[in-house]
C-alpha cells in the first residue's frame, strides 16, 4: 500500500502537464468526495437512555459523501478566484427502545468563494468564506403513531483547503469552519476533474 501511494504521488509530483487558470481564463470543475461526520449519536443514545430507564440501541453514520461543482478565474499565472457550490449526502442516526425508535437526519449545502494560490508545480492552497445551511430532519415512532419535525440553520464561516493538480485531476481537502453558521466544521477530502 506504501509503495502505491509513493507511486501514485510521484508520478503527480513530476507531471509537466500541470493545468491551471491562467490570466483571463476561466474554468470549471467537479469534485466528489467524503467527509467524516459527529453527530454525537453516542451521547444522545445515552441521555434517552437516562431519560426512559431502559436500554437504548443505536446506528448512526460516521461520514457522507459529498459533491461540488465549481468555476475559476485566473487573475495572473499563480493567483485566481473560485467560487463553488457544494452538497453532502445525508447523515443520520436511528434509537431504538423495544417497539419504539427515533432517527435524525442532517445533510449539508451551501456557497463558497475563495483566492486560490497556486505553485508552478501544481501545488494549490485556497482561502476564503462560505454561506452554509445545515437541514435536520427527525421522526419518532411510539407504537404505531410517527411523530416528524424539520429544521434548518443557515450562517456563514471561513474555510481554507489546499491539494494537487495534475493534468485536470485536483486531489483537495477543504476545512469550512462554522457550518450554518454554528460552532460546527467539516472537512472536505475530494478528487475533481477540471474542464
Amino acid at each position: 500500500m506504501k509503495k502505491t501511494l509513493v507511486v501514485i504521488l510521484g508520478l503527480i509530483l513530476f507531471s509537466s502537464q500541470s493545468l491551471k487558470a491562467e490570466e483571463g481564463q476561466f474554468r470549471f470543475g467537479v469534485e466528489l468526495g467524503w467527509t467524516p461526520v459527529e453527530i454525537e449519536a453516542e451521547k444522545t443514545a445515552q441521555a434517552i437512555a437516562n431519560a426512559s430507564g431502559s436500554t437504548v440501541l443505536t446506528e448512526y453514520d460516521k461520514g457522507a459523501f459529498v459533491g461540488r461543482a465549481f468555476g475559476e478565474y485566473g487573475i495572473s499565472s499563480n493567483l485566481g478566484v473560485e467560487v463553488g457550490y457544494f452538497q453532502t449526502s445525508g447523515a443520520g442516526a436511528t434509537y431504538k427502545i423495544g417497539a419504539d425508535s427515533a432517527s435524525e437526519s442532517y445533510d449539508i449545502h451551501g456557497i463558497d468563494i475563495a483566492a486560490v494560490f497556486k505553485s508552478p508545480e501544481g501545488f494549490f492552497g485556497k482561502v476564503g468564506m462560505h454561506s452554509s445551511t445545515i437541514d435536520g430532519a427527525a421522526n419518532v415512532t411510539i407504537g404505531s403513531t410517527s411523530y416528524a419535525a424539520t429544521a434548518s440553520k443557515t450562517g456563514a464561516g471561513a474555510l481554507i483547503g489546499g491539494g494537487i493538480e495534475s493534468g485536470n485531476t485536483r486531489y483537495s481537502i477543504t476545512h469550512y469552519a462554522d457550518i450554518g453558521g454554528i460552532d460546527t466544521s467539516a472537512t472536505f477530502f475530494a478528487v475533481g476533474y477540471l474542464f
